[in-house]
């Protein structure tokens, strides 16, 4: 079969079988995510990848680990966390007197981002003298594996290299040299979703949503789409927090106001 058309009919069968569109990924995206299982597959055409989803379904648990980019650690990008911490936080949860808090982590992958973001309310709440005050994470992402892990909340010492000692021992039980589980009162306060960010969410929900070095692989087009969805979801003046390499798109720039560039947080306007 011509590659090209092999090609098609395997982003076809992807659709076909997991509801997954990937035409809405770049395509050099798409292609080098998919090559990284053909190289550990030993096969050179997608032909040959065609035949083995037909013969392995369990191929997909794989592939989508793959294409959904499950590279993650605590409290990634540390300066944007401090700004979180320091500058956000405070405003949504006091000057606003706000006693409920909805913050969405889109693309949470492994559960690192909502349970960091979970332990930056904590400080915040302790660090100013906060009562009763509820929240709730939304954390949502596609790969059900990543989900899975993230409910057990059990991670490597590896992940674990921006936490500080401090944090590491009021927020974690330490199982071995190397494994920690994330304590229950943190674990309580997020809720694991599965959701296909290029589908609209909830509407005029959400306080903050995360979406960080997600979409930055979708085509231009899903791009304008889940931005929108992101608009929708938050509430007025709700703050929206992209990742370090992502930017707003001139079409947004009436929507979201930028509060720290540096760091990619907007405001809705």
């Amino acid at each position: 079969m011509d590659e090209n058309k092999a090609f098609s009919e395997l982003k076809e069968k992807i659709f076909r079988d997991r509801g997954l569109d990937v035409n809405q990924y770049k395509e050099n995206y798409l292609k080098r995510r998919i090559a990284v299982r053909m190289r550990a597959l030993q096969i050179n055409s997608y032909s040959e990848y065609l035949d083995v989803l037909n013969k392995n379904a369990n191929e997909y648990v794989l592939l989508f680990d793959k294409l959904t980019i499950n590279v993650t650690q605590f409290f990634r990008d540390p300066k944007m966390f401090v700004a979180f911490e320091n500058e956000i936080l405070p405003d949504v949860l006091i000057s606003n007197e706000k006693k409920e808090i909805k913050i969405w982590s889109a693309g949470c992958s492994s559960g690192e981002e909502p349970y960091s973001i979970a332990m930056s309310i904590e400080e915040v709440i302790e660090k100013n003298g906060i009562k009763n005050l509820n929240y709730e994470i939304y954390a949502t992402d596609i790969d059900n594996e990543a989900l899975l892990q993230a409910k057990k909340g059990l991670y490597n010492i590896k992940s674990m290299e921006n936490i500080a000692n401090i944090r590491r021992n009021k927020y974690f039980e330490r199982i071995n040299d190397i494994t920690y589980l994330i304590s229950e009162k943190i674990k309580s306060k997020v809720k694991f979703i599965r959701f296909n960010l290029m589908e609209p969410y909830k509407t005029n929900f959400f306080d903050i949503v995360f979406c960080r070095n997600v979409i930055i692989y979708f085509i231009k087009e899903l791009q304008k789409k889940v931005l929108q969805y992101f608009y929708d979801s938050l509430k007025d003046n709700g703050i929206l927090i992209l990742g370090k390499t992502e930017t707003m798109l001139l079409s947004f720039r009436d929507k979201f106001k930028c509060i720290n560039l540096r760091e990619r947080i907007f405001k809705k306007e």
